[in-house]
């Protein structure tokens, strides 16, 4: 899967899986439909994710700025579907 945006700058982002998917795909774009022509590539910039996998042993305490609320969190997973449901809109 590869995701193109077009940034107000002009500047075209193509987002892939990987490096090696990315080479592919822009030696694709510059053979299959630009006859060959240059195309200024920068470095690729990874973007890291990371996911809760199991509920957590604590419950932790967050205090607002004036230290009158306080907020008690702890970690899980999302339920299944639920990530899928919020990118389709329900």
């Amino acid at each position: 899967m590869v995701q193109c945006v077009i940034e107000e700058t002009g500047e075209h982002i193509i987002a892939g899986a990987g490096e090696l998917h990315l080479e592919i795909c822009l030696k694709d774009l510059q053979d299959d439909f630009m006859g060959g022509a240059e195309i200024k590539v920068s470095e690729p910039v990874v973007a890291f994710r990371e996911t809760v996998t199991a509920r957590s042993d604590h419950t932790v305490m967050s205090k607002s700025p004036n230290k009158h609320n306080r907020i008690y969190l702890e970690a899980r997973p999302l339920e299944d579907g639920l990530a899928e449901a919020i990118d389709e809109g329900k």
